[in-house]
């Protein structure tokens, strides 16, 4: 018999395990241990920093864990609703089912300004998992900015030169203008932030020095061939502004914990005019791609199963199709700690600003209302 609150499935080969937890804003002083002075950048800040740690006390690579923070809006109350999910898969049903639980209850234990209630079954797992029918005029990722360019130079062997722009979400950005739009959406909408821990393995490290030296040698004069010319070929224009960017992901991704990241937004009809970039700027300052129809469900199956499938004609941003190696398609959604905290932002209300978030004493307060 399955734990409550877990949702399991099975092959021959290999078991998943699904749970979830509702989280909610704490609305007291003394459930979000803050003061009544205290100005949003500040409490941005606070909560920031204490959503930081909870982030580095959950990193593990065991089981192949991976978490969504889930927003959802009701077009009905104007509010919004926030899961946060989890998966975690083994061959053997029963340890993937224990790491489940295991899981749920580290999830659950988040950062004081937030309340956490784990769902009761399976059926409430599902439907938090399952966005609907997704729009292709609604649906879109969010990615890092992926530059690119003709290779100039021959010297190295490369077609193309790529400049992969990192995530820097301004700490004291508030996120009340992405809620505000997401609950005022007249159809149902889903913004889903996604992360799974990644360890970067040698492999890739050497990958990332060596693709840092090529565009090094790219982003200067290159050798001179006396047979044709005794004029240096140029730097490639694209290699000099993707060199410093590779040199800094090269020592950014190999010295610490790190994620894999999946930013999306699924909408079962159109969104308003700016919405997906706000979302973009919001978390980072990248660029809202929309899926072409043939890949919309690819992206319905990621958010359904808390995947991370590459979505190719959407995540290489109109680069060629093969041109990526499999380091530059790595660095298209990876992020470390600091990058990732900064995404992966827990719901949040500021004493004294409109309520955002549905709540169950607030379910309760509608209820009533209607019933007399």
């Amino acid at each position: 018999m399955t734990a409550p609150g877990v949702l399991v499935e099975s092959t021959a080969q290999m078991s998943w395990a699904w749970v979830g937890v509702r989280v909610h804003p704490a609305r007291r002083l003394a459930e979000t241990r803050a003061f009544a002075d205290v100005e949003e950048p500040q409490r941005l800040a606070q909560t920031t920093a204490r959503e930081r740690a909870w982030l580095a006390g959950q990193w593990t690579t065991a089981s192949q864990e991976r978490w969504e923070l889930r927003f959802r809006n009701d077009p009905a109350t104007r509010l919004v609703s926030c899961t946060l999910l989890g998966r975690v898969q083994d061959p053997d049903p029963r340890r993937a089912e224990e790491a489940a639980v295991r899981l749920r209850h580290r999830l659950a234990a988040a950062p004081p300004h937030v309340l956490t209630e784990p769902l009761p079954d399976g059926r409430e797992i599902s439907q938090e998992l399952v966005p609907g029918p997704l729009d292709v005029r609604g649906t879109f990722e969010v990615r890092k900015r992926l530059s690119w360019a003709p290779c100039s130079r021959r010297d190295t062997g490369r077609q193309f030169c790529f400049a992969f722009t990192a995530p820097r979400p301004p700490e004291d950005r508030s996120w009340e203008p992405v809620w505000h739009e997401l609950a005022r959406m007249p159809e149902p909408t889903v913004l889903s932030l996604y992360l799974e821990p990644y360890a970067p393995s040698l492999a890739l490290a050497g990958a990332l020095r060596r693709l840092a030296e090529e565009y090094d040698v790219l982003a200067r004069p290159g050798p001179v061939n006396p047979i044709w010319t005794s004029v240096a070929p140029p730097a490639d224009r694209m290699a000099v502004h993707a060199a410093p960017l590779l040199a800094q992901a090269a020592a950014r991704y190999t010295s610490g914990p790190c994620f894999r990241t999946r930013i999306s937004v699924a909408s079962q009809g159109p969104v308003p005019y700016g919405f997906a970039d706000l979302v973009a700027a919001t978390t980072g300052g990248g660029v809202a791609c929309p899926p072409p129809p043939t890949e919309l469900d690819a992206a319905w199956r990621n958010l359904a199963a808390l995947n991370r499938d590459w979505l190719d004609h959407t995540y290489r941003q109109g680069a060629p199709p093969g041109s990526l190696r499999e380091a530059e398609r790595i660095l298209c959604d990876l992020v470390d700690l600091d990058e990732a905290a900064l995404a992966f932002r827990l719901p949040y209300e500021v004493p004294g600003h409109l309520p955002l978030f549905d709540t169950a004493r607030r379910r309760r307060r509608g209820n009533t209302a209607a019933e007399r």
